[in-house]
Order: structure tokens, then C-alpha cells, then sequence
């Protein structure tokens, strides 16, 4: 079977790059990825896939974004609805197994209806696999495209190493306060279309496609933080910091944005359907950690606060919030996990935000 030309050019394929490196939204990225490898393809749809867990421990595939043949662009992981925060179990797709054991391509002939191919090319970095490229075409791709396909995934590694390089912090991993105010700001976009330019009762395509789901911004603290430095040194609290970052990669959702502020703070601005499924998403968050053995000390807990994202609202006037549902949990005893509308309709505290006024971080 001769091979089909591509549908990129070697200039296409650089414009793709330099389109990456101009935006620090991860998602945008992924979704140019996307588009460029579909074009570059031919490929019914091209889906990107990343591994969640560690190496020794459960893992799990989730998919992060497609690109289906007839689509303008990619679709990024915020419009793919509950498929992009369903964890799928590492054997269930046995082919992405294959791909991430082999470390290299991976193609098939489907057996499914229709006919087509499967091919897999995986996402390396300096330690592993961290994710794959999923190809659905009516032919096999042929060497020259999967050579140009690895080559924009290089391009793509490396504007992702430089984004988390200057944006994440050194001792978590999680995400530092740089990129935190341009992705709130997106969320209090997000809110107001949902409250206002959606109906009141969502069609079925806008409820999976998650557009009824709501932003919530989460303020967690190490309880008596400061003992620990005290008492068994900063590499204990170094540890600490470590394991509570790896505990809330473990715990979110793929798509929950996890941040460390400095010291013993950190920020967690995560979808949910209701303030019930807010509550329910930190509080697993919260008897992880207590239930966790730390090195050392055995038990660390944490107080958290939460609060809803409104249209028009300011990092700091919604920070506040969350952080005041923080220190009423502390002023309680600690080791809770407190909602700051509900503190507010229960008369517990005062609602003293502001969103109008322009303070940022």
C-alpha cells in the first residue's frame, strides 16, 4: 500500500511551534499539538492520553484532549467533559500498555467495526513514559509521518519542560503563583458564561461536555507547621511539603489545578458540580493526609477552607474567603475542612469580599 502524502508541510509544522510558545496554557498547548498532528496524519481522530499514579504504585490512563477529522482544532481537556476527568485503569487499554512498555510505536490492524488502525507513540521524558498519542486512521501512517509526528512531539516536550521549569515549584512539582492569577481569570470567565449564557436546565451535550460544572478555589494549611520545623528540622519539613504535594497529584482530578504558595500554603482551584462535590473533593484530600504516614513524625493534618469562584471576582477577594474558612477551622480545633458560603448562611463568619476591587497578587 503506497504511502499518503502529508497533509503538513515543514513550514506548517515550525508555525505549530512558534504558536506553542506563545501561550503558557498548557491546554492551549495539548490542543495545538492536536490539530498539527491530525493535519500532519490524515487520521480519523488523534487523542492524547497522560498517566496518572507512580511507577510502583496503581496507575491509570485519563485522556487530556482529541482532535476529530472535520474539527477546526483540537479539543482541550476543560471541553471534553466527564471523559477527561474518569480515570481509566492502566490495563483496560491494553494497546497504551503495550506503547508505554515498549517506549516506542506501537501499530495495529482494529479488529473492531469499522476497519482502521490503531497506532501508538509515546510521550517520553528524562525518566519515562508520561503519556501517549493515540492515532485512528483508515490506513497505516507509514514511516515518514511518524517521523515527523515524533519530531513535533520533541518540539512539544520541550515547550512543555520550559513552562513547568518557570512555573512550578522545585520541591512539589505542583504549580508555583506565577500562571495562578491568568487561570483564575479564566475561571471567573467560565462562571459567568455558565451562569449567563447558558439556559437554566443544560442540554445533554452541555452537561457532558461540562459546562454546569463550577469553579471552586481550595486554601489548605499544615497544621502546627511550624513545630515541625522546629522540633525535627527543615528536611523533615522539606518531607513533609514533598509528600502533602504528592498526596494532592494523587488525589485531584487531572484537570484540578494544584498550586504551592510558599511556606505550608497551598491552592487548589478545582470543577464541581455543587458545593456538596467541592466538599467531598477536599475532604478526600483531607483523610489522605491524615491517614498518611509521614517519615519521622508518622501524622501531619491540614485545614482547609474553600470557596465558590463568582463572575467578576479578583484572586485575592476569593483567596480571602477561602482563607477565612481556613482559620475558622483552626480557631476549631484544625484537621477540617470548612465552606466558606456555609459559614456565612450559618452566621459563623461575615462575607467582607469585595469582588470589584482590583487586587491582585
Amino acid at each position: 500500500m503506497s504511502e499518503a502524502p502529508m497533509l503538513l508541510t515543514p513550514p506548517d509544522l515550525l508555525d505549530t511551534l512558534l504558536a506553542m510558545t506563545r501561550t503558557r496554557e498548557r491546554a492551549e498547548v495539548d490542543a495545538l499539538l492536536l490539530t498539527a498532528l491530525a493535519g500532519l496524519s490524515g487520521a480519523l481522530r488523534v487523542r492524547l492520553w497522560r498517566v496518572k499514579g507512580e511507577l510502583q504504585g496503581p496507575r491509570h490512563w485519563i485522556l487530556c484532549g482529541e482532535h476529530c477529522q472535520g474539527e477546526a482544532r483540537g479539543t482541550p481537556l476543560e471541553h471534553l467533559g466527564e471523559a477527561a476527568r474518569t480515570l481509566v485503569p492502566w490495563l483496560a487499554l491494553p494497546d497504551h500498555v503495550r506503547c508505554a512498555e515498549a517506549g516506542g510505536v506501537v501499530e495495529r490492524e482494529r479488529a473492531e467495526v469499522p476497519p482502521g488502525w490503531y497506532t501508538g507513540v509515546p510521550l517520553m521524558t528524562e525518566v519515562g513514559v508520561e503519556g501517549l498519542i493515540e492515532f485512528d486512521s483508515a490506513q497505516p501512517l507509514g514511516e515518514a509521518r511518524l517521523a515527523a509526528a515524533q519530531r513535533l512531539l520533541e518540539g512539544h516536550r520541550n515547550v512543555i519542560g520550559l513552562l513547568d521549569y518557570s512555573e512550578r515549584d522545585t520541591l512539589t512539582q505542583l504549580l508555583n503563583r506565577k500562571s495562578f492569577d491568568t487561570t483564575f481569570m479564566h475561571a471567573t470567565v467560565a462562571e459567568a458564561r455558565r451562569l449567563f449564557a447558558l439556559p437554566e436546565d443544560p442540554t445533554p451535550v452541555e452537561r457532558r461536555q461540562g459546562f454546569a460544572r463550577q469553579h471552586w478555589l481550595g486554601v489548605i494549611d499544615i497544621d502546627h507547621f511550624k513545630r515541625v520545623n522546629d522540633r525535627f528540622g527543615h528536611v523533615v519539613g522539606d518531607e513533609v511539603l514533598a509528600t502533602v504535594g504528592r498526596i494532592m497529584t494523587e488525589v485531584f482530578r487531572f484537570d484540578d489545578r494544584l498550586y504551592r504558595f510558599g511556606g505550608e500554603e497551598f491552592v487548589v482551584l478545582l470543577t464541581a458540580q455543587n458545593e456538596a462535590g467541592a466538599m467531598t473533593a477536599f475532604e478526600r484530600f483531607r483523610r489522605a493526609v491524615e491517614s498518611c504516614d509521614f517519615p519521622a513524625i508518622s501524622r501531619v493534618t491540614v485545614s482547609i477552607g474553600f470557596s465558590d469562584v463568582r463572575p467578576g471576582d479578583t484572586p485575592q477577594a476569593c483567596f480571602d474567603r477561602a482563607d477565612k474558612a481556613v482559620y475558622h477551622g483552626k480557631d476549631q480545633g484544625r484537621n477540617q475542612t470548612h465552606s466558606h458560603e456555609r459559614l456565612v448562611a450559618a452566621g459563623l463568619i461575615e462575607d467582607m469580599s469585595h469582588c470589584g476591587a482590583i487586587e491582585l497578587f
